[in-house]
Order: structure tokens, then sequence, then C-alpha cells
């Protein structure tokens, strides 16, 4: 694979564009040479926008307007960096190349000294203030609400793969600011809203900034061998794109620090998830896709969209599984029956709802209610008749009218709360699967292998 990258053109010979004063060449760096994880460079991190104009490197083709204004912000703090990688300019054209390239963005991004963020010239006061201190006011925090940067599709990986990151802004002479420092800074604030009121009123405020603190988390507890499919769905799943591809490809760069070589052979969808399954991870299936109608594989989401069965911030390395003699297992699941919730179930969801800062306030209502408005306050839309067990409650996107069902609970990607997990049962001689979300007690003394397929 080629690596496209700026390089500093003191000459200004032929093919070469002035930007800020200083002359640019596109270089092509062979990613196969043996000394290709030597080259330097850093990488820009910005917000296209609406506005549009011509590239000066291809004649064909529109730019952000955003994109010179960003490159002269990074070389105005580091004028020493003779190598730069913008997407602008440097993704190839071509359709497979640049689709090898969307795939490699983890790679990319990983392998850059640095990542500098750009942000708009309304982020000024906000960075001035964090440049002194370790909280914003609420001025702030609606002007970092209104950055498109903060739930722009790319910002997750780009931020999570990142060696070292600093985040500036367009104006000249802007303040400058440490990566780490600007998200506990923010992260800091909002935890202090989160505490003085319901979670859900943050999340109507800010619902930019609500969706960035999964990328907080992340940016600084999870490694990247860590990182699972689940987790990477939720956090994408409030950030704009401008394709519908990026989203996949994004999720792609957020678990793969890998360089891609069978790009152009998928779509996005099913090499996130063929990728994901190579990982030995498939908690993927824990979306609100329509599974898959082959016979062998109705567990499986079908490709298209993927949004996660519920958008919010959970934990654990993955959903493990497994082949044998023509079968596929999903490894350390707990596996439930419909039956009465125990006391301990119930003590469990109830003192869970008193406790958090997400439940309707001021009324009397079934526990199942109270459970259903609190999953919808974070972003589930499934199904409110939800199957009990003795350990809690499982709610499935879609409605479950079967009598026999059962109940298969992921162990090892996890919420506070409990776990995503499916639902089994038949229509007719059909073995169907619905995924949902399971508000109880998680046991890992009751763990076991169940056979979804063959």
């Amino acid at each position: 694979m080629l690596l496209y990258l700026l390089t500093q053109d003191p000459e200004g010979k032929a093919g070469s564009v002035e930007v800020g004063g200083v002359h640019w060449s596109l270089v092509a760096e062979d990613l196969d040479a043996y000394d290709a994880p030597n080259v330097k460079f850093t990488c820009v991190s910005y917000s296209w926008g609406t506005g549009r104009e011509k590239s000066p490197f291809r004649a064909d083709f529109d730019i952000s307007d955003r994109t010179k204004p960003a490159l002269i912000a990074v070389m105005r703090h580091r004028p020493s960096c003779t190598r730069i990688w913008i997407d602008a300019f440097c993704v190839p054209a071509e359709s497979i190349e640049r689709a090898r390239s969307l795939e490699s963005m983890g790679y990319i991004y990983s392998q850059a000294e640095q990542v500098i963020a750009v942000l708009s010239s309304g982020a000024r006061s906000a960075l001035e203030q964090m440049s002194t201190s370790d909280r914003l006011l609420p001025d702030h925090l609606d002007a970092l609400e209104r950055e498109e940067w903060v739930s722009r599709a790319w910002t997750y990986q780009e931020a999570v793969n990142s060696k070292e990151l600093y985040i500036t802004h367009e104006d000249s002479h802007g303040t400058i600011v440490d990566g780490s420092h600007f998200l506990n800074c923010l992260g800091y604030t909002l935890s202090q809203l989160g505490s003085s009121s319901l979670q859900n009123d943050k999340r109507r405020r800010y619902p930019r900034l609500d969706a960035f603190e999964d990328l907080i988390a992340d940016y600084m507890i999870a490694g990247y061998q860590e990182r699972s499919a689940l987790q990477v769905m939720s956090s994408m799943d409030r950030r704009t794109k401008g394709r519908p591809e990026d989203h996949f490809y994004a999720m792609i760069g957020a678990i793969s620090t890998a360089c891609a070589s069978s790009a152009g052979t998928k779509d996005p969808c099913e090499a996130f998830m063929s990728l994901c399954e190579s990982k030995g991870d498939y908690s993927f299936i824990y979306s609100a896709a329509k599974r898959d109608s082959t016979p062998s594989i109705r567990w499986r989401p079908v490709s298209g969209d993927l949004p996660s069965i519920l958008p919010w911030h959970g934990w654990g390395e993955g959903q493990p599984g497994h082949e044998d003699s023509g079968s596929f297992y999903l490894d350390r699941m707990m596996v439930l029956e419909k039956s009465p919730i125990d006391d301990d179930g119930k003590k469990f969801v109830d003192e869970w709802l008193d406790s958090s800062k997400i439940h309707a306030t001021g009324l009397q209502l079934p526990l199942q209610q109270s459970a259903y408005i609190a999953l919808q306050m974070m972003g589930f839309g499934g199904s409110p008749e939800c199957l009990s067990t003795t350990k809690g409650l499982f709610f499935p996107f879609e409605h479950v009218s079967a009598q026999v069902v059962t109940i298969l609970v992921a162990t090892q990607v996890r919420w506070s709360f409990g776990a995503p997990g499916l639902a089994r049962y038949y229509e007719g001689n059909i073995e169907s699967y619905t995924p949902g979300v399971f508000f109880g007690l998680i046991s890992n003394t009751a763990i076991t292998s169940v056979r979804v397929s063959g």
C-alpha cells in the first residue's frame, strides 16, 4: 500500500503547491518496504464542514475549504514538521487504493508521531480557558457543543489511535492544548453536570458532548486490544458522517491498526464484521440490525446498518466464539429461561435505578416499566414487553410472541446494569434470534458455550 504524504519542497518544483508560504509536494511512501515503520509524519484531524473548493493537486476533485486553514494551523505550531498526512490531499483518488487507505486509517493514525486536531475559531475561548484551568464554564461547553469535530465519525478512531494528541483552532496565534488535558478537563466538567441533575438532562442539552464522553473514556483507559466491537459501535452511533461507508471505515480504524490488504472485496459493513471475526470478537452481533436468513447464521446480522443495541458505554474485550466440527458456538454465555424474577434480581434492578440518575422521578411504576424508561433514556429503541427471568429482565429489540424462549446473555461485554444478549426461539420449525438488553444480575459462575448453528 502507498501512503501519500505532504512533504515540504523548499525548491518549489513543478507540481508543488504553496500553502501558508511553504511549498508542498505529494510523495508516496511504500508501506510494504522494510523501513516503512521509520517514516515520521504528523496527522491532521479536522471537520470538513459544508464549504468546498477545488483541490490544488487534483483539478477534478473538491476539498473542504477548511483543509488549508487546518494545515496552516498545524504549520504554525509545528514549523519543523516536514511531512504531514491530511485526508483531502493524501487519500488516493483511485477507488481500490482509496478503499485500502480508508480501511487503513487506524494504521495511519497509530503510526503518526502526533495527531493535531484543528477546531474552528469558535473554540478559541474554551481552549484558552483550558490552557490555564482544569475545568470549563457553561459558555465554553456551549461553544464545544457546536463543534462538528466533536461528533464527526472519524474523530473517534483518530483520537483513540494517536500516540500523542494535541488540540488547537484555526485563528492566528491560537492556543494549542495537550489532548489528555483537553479530554480530562472536558470530562471533569461534564461529570460535574451529571452529579447535579438527571444524566438525561445533560444528554438533551449537550448531545454531542455526551456522546464524546465515550471517546474520552476509551482514550484514557482502553488499549487497542481491549476495545470491543460493541464498544466501538456504541461510541459511533451518535456520530455524524459524510458518506454511509465512512461510519464503517471509522469503526474499522478504531479496532484495527493493521494495514488493509483486502479492500474492494467486501462492502464496508461486511469488512467490519469479518475483521471482528478474524480477531475472535463476535460482539458485533449485539446490534439492532435484522438477522441473516441463511439457516446456518441466523444469529448474525445482515450487512447494512449496524447500530448498537444500546448506545451506552460499557466494557469488556469482546464476545468470544469458536467453530467445532461444523458448528459455531458463542462462548462464556449465561443461559436463562422465562421465569418470574427472584428477590435478588428485583433488589439489583431496584437499587441500580435508585442509585442512578437515569429514571423517572415522582412516579410509582412497576419494575418492568421503570427499567424500560431508563433504557429509553439511554437510547434503547426496542420492545417494552420484556421477558422475565430469575436474574433480571430481558428487553428484546423486537417483540417475541413464542412461548418457549431461551435468553443467551453475554458475560464478557457488560454494562453496569447488565449485558447484551440474544433471545432464541422457534417460528414453526425455524430457529430465530433477536438481540436485546438484559437488565439484571450477571453471574460468571454459570457460564457455558452455546451452539447457535450447525
